[in-house]
C-alpha cells in the first residue's frame, strides 16, 4: 500500500471510530499522548517509527497493524467468522435464499466492516429496498 492508499484507508478507519474530521490531527495526539507532527504525518500516510506507539494507535482504535502497513487485514478469528456468518445468515432471511456468491459477499462484508454494530441496521435497509 503507498502512502496515498494508506491515508485514504486510515482516513475511512478513524471515521469508522468517530474520529471528527476537524481537528483529526489534534484529537488522535490528546487521545494518544503523542505529538500532533506524529498524527499528522500519519494522517498523511506515514507510518510511526516507534513500534510501541504504532500498537498503541492500534489497540486504541481497534485495527490490525498489519492492515495499516501492508493494506491486507490480519486473519479473521473464529469469533469474527461466526458473527460475520450469523449477519449473513439474517440477511439471507429476508429472502428466499442466496446463491453462493451472494452469501459469501455478505460474510465478506461483514468482516471487513469497520464499525460492527451498524453493519446489521445497513443490510437490514439495503434487505428492505432489494424486496421493492
Amino acid at each position: 500500500m503507498n502512502k496515498e492508499e494508506r491515508a485514504e484507508w486510515l482516513k475511512k478507519t478513524l471515521s469508522g471510530a468517530d474520529v471528527p474530521m476537524y481537528g483529526r490531527a489534534s484529537t488522535v495526539a490528546k487521545e494518544l499522548n503523542c505529538a500532533k507532527a506524529a498524527a499528522t504525518g500519519w494522517l498523511n500516510g506515514s507510518l510511526p517509527r516507534d513500534i510501541e506507539l504504532a500498537y498503541r494507535v492500534c489497540e486504541y482504535y481497534k485495527f490490525d497493524l498489519r492492515e495499516w502497513v501492508y493494506g491486507i487485514p490480519a486473519k479473521a478469528d473464529h469469533d469474527e467468522w461466526g458473527r460475520a456468518i450469523s449477519i449473513a445468515r439474517a440477511f439471507e432471511s429476508n429472502f428466499e435464499s442466496l446463491d453462493d456468491d451472494q452469501f459469501f459477499m455478505i460474510v465478506k462484508l461483514a468482516l471487513k466492516s469497520q464499525n460492527k454494530g451498524q453493519l446489521p441496521e445497513l443490510l437490514e435497509e439495503l434487505g428492505s429496498i432489494i424486496k421493492k
